[in-house]
């Protein structure tokens, strides 16, 4: 009977120690009270704890705490943990995590493979395995450039590494370790990061989108999931569908991060707390590299990028997201570097002798008269015209961006001076095989209010397939697309045809033949953004124009001219009414004329004033001007070419003029009409310019 009481007594005593443990561990939890208060909570925990509980929750705090101070209590405790209950996996994780925060890597990997041998159903050691593989994968990623100073004879080796020499072990063990820790708990979403890292960084895309197809089933509202698998669509060149997955991964996202994600370059409401749309639409709509295609290849890139930096800088651990680091953010800014140096922390002795020579004990005899030449590790980015550095201050996971410079200056710049010289990096993927197309728009006034907009431009034969057809004729096969804007980037036109024949004609003083296209638009006034692509369906060549155009009002009752439209060749239909359809213009989008030849130009005269007959009569004056190379007018005065009278029976008159370019020298040239009205007394005048060549 005795024993029975004696063995009550006991339970009913250790319940109350539990109880006691319990308690004291929740308090300690509480994040919002001092770091000293819940140390000594978990240290009175650990003498009633005959477990390793309490002394590894005090072991991951100093941990947490960090700094040189609390290194060495964190292993303490956490060791003791272990040594508790030695089989333990979380224990076990936990001391691989702490070696691994201190950068000792292989004490790490050693301490997560006892975790699985010992406690194979935790996922913990599972993926703090998995960690260090990844680690050793992507060593084999990058390129390391090593440099050896020995006396006066400098040897430079560099070292390239790639996946499949080095990396693919490292890739399949993390693999192992965490399909592994997906089977055991499909909803822990630190293993799902790190092996979707594992798949992008080890060329498995298939097995990327399986992952996050299968968690989104599950979990439809993670927004990183949504992203990681717009990444694998994207790595298998399924655009459309990428997009669509940033775009679901967007709007998931909480105000702060979508403004941040979206406007990392615009930041025009800096004290916003969500997104300014507009800014956002008219930002990328202007940035798009090729409106001939159903998305916008750097609203893409720029996904793409947010989505790579939080899946390798993030850290769901530690609840940072990748894009909130300093790496992640030159990553979003300026993408992919071309190369990684990286060089680990060392002392700068300065001297003479070579490094292996070094005598260890008179470094350690320097080292207090010598520890401000000491430098931590470092990353440096190589980008095509710049380079970054980051520097690891604390832990070997913490990067801090410390120096970058251009390659065109000396003195290196912070993080926020450096921005302002080179806000981003990005390479057109159609620059080498895009081309500017000669262009030229003229205006008019339109019907109800509006004005008539003509553009014209050219198209370089040697640019594209083309065949001989019809006198003046080339059969050509294009995807040729104009697109308009307003001034809030809303689409005003979106126009995508094949194009099978174009006029044709040779310029001899360039030695060059061109085909020609064009269009005309009714317009609002007010500011329009204007692009035309064409490009050839043989070849993939593309040419291109963008143009801001501020159109103008041609409403009112004063006297007005058009735009001078330069053209090859006018020519009058008389049996067409009068109007702008009589007249056929063969444009000339180049500006460019022969010495010898004429230039020719078509314009409209608006509000004539007509007498009791309805006659109106009217002065045109055409002058010319010498122009510098950058367009700019020379001190010569204009020279009148011709002047005449014009009588009229319409209160508006399309004109054309050729004129005689014999006598003109070679060089850049303004051309200015006058219009003076005979009787009202009004006058108006309008410029272009053009080329005369030898």
């Amino acid at each position: 009977m005795l024993c029975w009481v004696l063995f009550a007594l006991f339970v009913s005593l250790s319940v109350q120690v539990d109880a006691s443990v319990d308690s004291l561990l929740v308090a300690a939890a509480d994040t919002m009270q001092s770091d000293d208060v819940r140390i000594d909570l978990l240290k009175a925990a650990v003498k009633e704890d005959e477990t390793g509980r309490a002394m590894h929750d005090l072991g991951r705090l100093y941990m947490e705490i960090g700094g040189v101070s609390k290194v060495h209590d964190a292993e303490r405790w956490l060791k003791r943990a272990m040594n508790k209950e030695k089989n333990n996996g979380t224990y076990l994780a936990s001391l691989a995590e702490y070696f691994w925060r201190i950068g000792r890597r292989t004490t790490a990997i050693d301490y997560a493979k006892r975790g699985v041998d010992r406690d194979p159903n935790n996922i913990l050691p599972l993926y703090w395995a998995a960690r260090f593989e990844m680690w050793e994968m992507t060593r084999a990623l990058d390129t390391e450039q090593v440099d050896y100073n020995y006396g006066n004879d400098p040897i430079e080796t560099q070292v390239t590494f790639s996946l499949e020499q080095y990396g693919i072990e490292s890739r399949d063990a993390a693999i192992g370790y965490l399909t592994r820790a997906v089977a055991l708990d499909p909803h822990y979403w630190p293993t799902h990061h790190l092996l979707g890292l594992v798949y992008f960084e080890g060329r498995k895309q298939s097995e990327l989108i399986g992952l996050f197809e299968g968690y989104l089933e599950q979990h439809p509202n993670n927004a990183n999931a949504h992203f990681f698998l717009g990444l694998g669509y994207q790595a298998k060149d399924n655009l459309k569908q990428a997009f669509g997955q940033y775009q679901a991964g967007l709007k998931l996202m909480s105000p702060e991060d979508q403004r941040f994600m979206m406007s990392v370059f615009v930041m025009a409401d800096p004290d916003s707390t969500s997104p300014n749309i507009d800014a956002i639409r008219k930002f990328w709509t202007g940035r798009d590299p090729l409106y001939l295609t159903e998305y916008n290849e750097r609203l893409l890139e720029h996904s793409r990028r947010v989505a790579y930096a939080d899946l390798r800088f993030g850290d769901p651990l530690k609840g940072i997201s990748g894009w909130h680091t300093h790496k992640g953010h030159v990553y979003i800014r300026y993408g992919h570097p071309i190369a990684v140096v990286a060089h680990p922390a060392e002392i700068r002795t300065g001297a003479d002798l070579p490094g292996y020579m070094q005598d260890y004990l008179a470094r350690a005899a320097q080292w207090e008269s010598m520890s401000h030449n000491f430098s931590f590790r470092e990353e440096l980015w190589r980008y095509d015209g710049f380079t970054l550095i980051f520097e690891n201050t604390d832990m070997r996971d913490y990067w801090q961006y410390r120096i970058g410079w251009l390659d065109s200056q000396v003195n290196p710049l912070g993080f926020d001076t450096f921005i302002e010289y080179k806000p981003e990096h990005y390479t057109d993927p159609y620059k080498m095989k895009r081309y500017t197309a000669p262009h030229q728009l003229a205006q008019f006034r339109g019907k109800n209010g509006k004005s008539r907009v003509e553009m014209f431009y050219g198209l370089p034969v040697d640019e594209l397939t083309t065949k001989e057809g019809r006198p003046g004729l080339r059969n050509v096969e294009l995807k040729q697309g104009i697109f308009l804007f307003n001034a809030e980037w809303d689409t005003l036109k979106r126009e995508i045809v094949t194009v099978k024949k174009l006029p044709f004609l040779r310029y001899d003083a360039l030695q060059a033949g061109y085909v020609f296209s064009g269009d005309r638009l009714e317009l609002d006034p007010g500011r329009h953004y204007l692009t035309a692509e064409i490009q050839d369906v043989t070849t993939q060549s593309l040419g291109s124009f963008r143009d801001t155009l501020d159109v103008r009002s041609f409403v009112g009752e004063t006297l007005d001219v058009s735009d001078l439209l330069l053209a090859r060749r006018v020519v009058e239909r008389e049996t067409r009414p009068m109007g702008r359809d009589r007249f056929l213009v063969l444009a000339n989008p180049l500006r460019q004329y022969e010495r010898g030849g004429h230039v020719v130009v078509y314009f409209e005269v608006y509000n004539l004033l007509r007498d009791a007959f309805g006659a109106s009569h009217y002065e045109l004056t055409f002058q010319v001007r010498a122009l510098n190379d950058a367009g700019d007018l020379e001190d010569a005065e204009w020279a009148t070419a011709v002047s005449y009278d014009q009588r009229g029976n319409r209160d508006w008159e399309p004109l054309y003029l050729a004129l005689d370019l014999d006598k003109v020298m070679p060089g850049p040239k303004a051309l200015r009409v006058l219009v003076k009205d005979l009787q009202s007394e009004q006058t108006t005048r309008t410029t272009t310019a053009f080329r005369v060549m030898w």
